[in-house]
């Protein structure tokens, strides 16, 4: 960022002038010369100050930030980033003061020389996946021994998105009805592909060896004659389609002092990082079993990829789904995500407030298979006071009332923070792969 800074006095030009007057006064006053010479340093250089020639402090003032390398795994499996940061102060100016704010919102301000063209520095991401913001810089300046001093240039930042580690989800379930062409799931219509159906009269376009010369023979006995061949039919092959929908209101961490401050370096895993992770797994595993998906933003609609299949376009889904941050908005939905008929959607939430829920509801009546996954971190009450205690029992009944509102219309609930761990979300999948909701 490069633009002309506004300049503004302070008050100690005005503060010389006075003091330098008062102490002239004063020794005139009292006949004491000594005194009134001890004015004249101050008179002087608020004379030069105003004096100075304003083509010097005219010039473009920048600051730019940058990640210099890529990240290094560490031993304890966060990452750590070289950030540069680069200034472009005015000849006229003296002095620079850079503000700094890294991973976590630890922050300093620097006092540099104008001379200084580039400041180095190294931090360590958390180890949560996500846009992470490596540095922000701010660049002010002071010229005139402090008595001006320019407005902020900046703030600029420079970011980095660490992708969430997963493994890809298998046991998933299926949605009730599968409308494909092709695929690798037994569809319940007739055709090519798929497992025996039953056996039927021959008809034009079956093929010669999918004739069953013993049930031909068995019902051709009475008549003593064959007359009509019997062919055994099988059932069409299909895809199904999954549609993953990630609640991004908020970001809530696992140690729930911090969820009024909610500091990224002290609240632990956080609901968005198990939503990334929980999402990249579900996209993963409905890819690799041949089947397409979807991935949208419930509450940013720029973020979303459309219905498709293959690497190419998972690498898409897992690249929007990386991405996801934190949009804080509070209203509600104005326009649901479009969801394909007869679609499988996974809606990944916190479900602390009625937004998901009431999306969750709205697709399950229009007749979708809808499982709801619960990503809100396992609660570490350590350091609460007893009202945050009383809140957070408060806040959680109401999130069972509404857990409890989506089964009661079908809705199934999956939690990917619950007990087990990767056995107990492999154990609910594995379940609910057993059924066909209607």
């Amino acid at each position: 960022m490069r633009r002309v800074p506004g300049w503004r006095w302070t008050a100690s030009p005005a503060t010389a002038v006075g003091l330098g007057v008062l102490l002239a006064s004063a020794g005139l006053a009292l006949g004491r010369p000594d005194v009134a010479l001890l004015g004249a340093p101050l008179l002087v250089t608020a004379a030069l100050g105003w004096q100075r020639p304003a083509a010097e402090l005219a010039g473009e003032a920048g600051v730019e930030v940058d990640v210099e390398t890529a990240a290094q795994e560490a031993g304890s499996g966060s990452r750590r980033v070289d950030h540069r940061t680069r200034l472009l102060v005015p000849a006229g100016a003296e002095a620079a003061l850079v503000r700094l704010v890294v991973v976590g919102g630890r922050s300093r301000t620097l006092v540099v020389a104008p001379s200084t063209s580039e400041l180095h520095g190294s931090v360590q991401l958390l180890g949560v996946s996500g846009p992470q913001e490596v540095v922000r810089a701010t660049l002010g300046l002071v010229a005139v021994d402090g008595g001006l001093v320019s407005g902020p240039v900046g703030p600029v930042s420079a970011e980095r998105v660490l992708a969430p580690v997963f493994a890809p989800a298998t046991d998933l379930p299926l949605p009730p009805g599968l409308r494909g062409l092709s695929g690798v799931h037994d569809s319940s219509r007739p055709g090519q592909g798929g497992d025996f159906r039953d056996i039927g009269p021959f008809a034009p376009g079956d093929r010669l060896r999918r004739i069953d010369w013993r049930a031909t023979a068995r019902r051709s006995r009475t008549a003593g004659e064959v007359t009509d061949l019997y062919v055994r039919r099988s059932l069409a092959t299909s895809d199904a389609v999954a549609v993953v929908v990630v609640d991004s209101r908020d970001d809530v961490g696992e140690v729930v002092a911090q969820w009024g401050a909610n500091r990224a370096d002290r609240r632990g895993v956080s609901s968005l990082h198990l939503a990334r992770q929980a999402a990249s797994a579900i996209a993963a595993g409905t890819v690799r079993r041949g089947d397409r998906v979807a991935f949208c933003d419930l509450l940013a609609a720029g973020r979303s990829t459309e219905v498709g299949s293959g690497d190419r376009h998972l690498r898409r889904v897992l690249a929007a789904v990386a991405t996801t941050r934190a949009t804080g908005v509070l209203a509600g939905v104005r326009r649901l995500p479009p969801v394909p008929p007869s679609a499988l959607v996974y809606v990944l939430s916190t479900f602390l407030d009625d937004v998901a829920g009431g999306a969750a509801r709205t697709w399950r009546s229009r007749g979708h298979r809808v499982v709801a996954v619960d990503v809100l971190p396992a609660p570490r009450l350590g350091g609460t006071t007893a009202a945050q205690r009383l809140a957070h029992q408060v806040v959680a009944l109401e999130r069972e009332d509404r857990l409890e509102d989506l089964r009661a219309v079908g809705v199934e609930v999956v939690s990917w923070a619950g007990a087990g761990g990767a056995a107990g979300r492999r154990a609910q999948l594995r379940a609910l792969s057993r059924r066909r909701s209607r």
